[in-house]
């Protein structure tokens, strides 16, 4: 009997979740939920609809946005959804809800809270604290011992020397190097990081 999967959202995180699904459990029957769908939406073949059948399978949540996702595990309970292909170091902690993708790379001792993002490649250092419902984009580097506050997004290809703090609700552009704490909300990027503006 196949396991019957509900992955929330049907946008493009959606389908990198259900492919580090289908890698970890190729059985496995999804339904993708999502309030915009339209007639007869399909992803990889699998139907998208309004509503969760009523059963009590396994939930993924597959939104990329930070704020949308904090929001969504005030209404449910989301499953962990981790990919065979990752490292993950010793005595590392993952919370609950939390999506760890291909090939990402968890060091030693880490801590990541809770509906986090770490998304494919990227490395998260031995004793690397990060918080709730943040974002590890695609092929950033978080160097060790760095502390990451909650609903921040760390942008593709990004690096956070060791030892750094950010605080909550913060955005990191693509590409950037951040090389000093960042101690107040906004929007950062820049090879030395430094503030563009304010988050809307």
């Amino acid at each position: 009997m196949k396991n019957k999967v509900n992955i929330f959202g049907c946008g493009g995180h959606a389908r990198s979740v259900a492919d580090v699904l289908l890698a970890n459990e190729p059985d496995a029957d999804i339904v993708f939920i999502d309030s915009h769908a339209r007639p007869g939406e399909e992803i990889f073949g699998f139907p998208v609809q309004l509503a969760p059948p009523a059963d009590g399978s396994v939930s993924y949540c597959a939104v990329g946005d930070n704020c949308i996702r904090r929001d969504m595990f005030a209404d449910r309970q989301f499953d962990t959804l981790i990919s065979k292909d990752c490292y993950l170091g010793k005595n590392c902690k993952i919370g609950v809800g939390t999506f760890v993708a291909h090939h990402a790379h968890i060091g030693p001792c880490a801590i990541i809270g809770i509906g986090c993002i770490i998304n494919t490649g990227a490395v998260v250092e031995h004793e690397v604290k990060v918080g709730n419902f943040s974002h590890i984009s695609v092929n950033a580097t978080v160097c060790g011992r760095v502390e990451i506050g909650n609903r921040v997004f760390v942008g593709a290809g990004t690096t956070i020397r060791d030892k750094i703090h950010v605080c909550d609700d913060v955005i990191i552009g693509c590409g950037s190097t951040v090389v000093h704490d960042i101690t107040e909300p906004g929007v950062y990027g820049g090879c030395p990081i430094h503030k563009i503006g304010n988050i809307k």
